[in-house]
């Protein structure tokens, strides 16, 4: 484990899915996984930092999204808001500005079923309402400039 650890950031739950995939008793899993904290080869903070960017430069995903995917991965509160809140506003919306312009549904003519369509596909990436509609309007101006 130690080495699956030293390749790539791993948390308890991707460890613990792996022991229990191999036969290991829950006993001796919460011992590995202990250990394996103690030695610094898993760490929540670093996982889900690491997590939140990536996810976020690659995919472009918004917070709500990593969140729930981080909260499915059993990773605590505080650590996902700390992983969150290393993003930074600006680029989160420059990123969803980026992925709006791209999106095929931007070329719609009927500006009701494009409004929608985008809209849709945002809070699909994990972007709230109000910063898909505020990245709609910042776009609208900028067209019509």
């Amino acid at each position: 484990m130690q080495a699956l650890c030293s390749r790539s950031e791993k948390c308890r739950a991707d460890i613990r899915l792996k022991l229990e995939q191999a036969g290991v008793s829950p006993a001796e899993t919460e011992a590995i996984l202990n250990a394996l904290e103690k030695e610094r080869f898993l760490d929540q903070e670093r996982y889900a930092t690491a997590y939140a960017r990536d996810k976020s430069n690659l995919q472009g995903w918004g917070p709500r999204k990593i969140y729930n995917m981080l909260r499915i991965k059993e990773i605590p509160e505080e650590v996902i808001e700390k992983a969150l809140s290393g993003l930074g506003e600006e680029q989160i919306r420059q990123r969803l500005t980026e992925a709006l312009k791209k999106h095929r549904s931007f070329r719609e003519k009927d500006p009701r079923k494009r409004y929608a369509a985008l809209v849709r596909f945002g809070l699909g990436r994990g972007y709230s309402y109000a910063q898909i509609v505020d990245c709609l309007g910042k776009i609208n101006e900028s067209k019509h400039e």
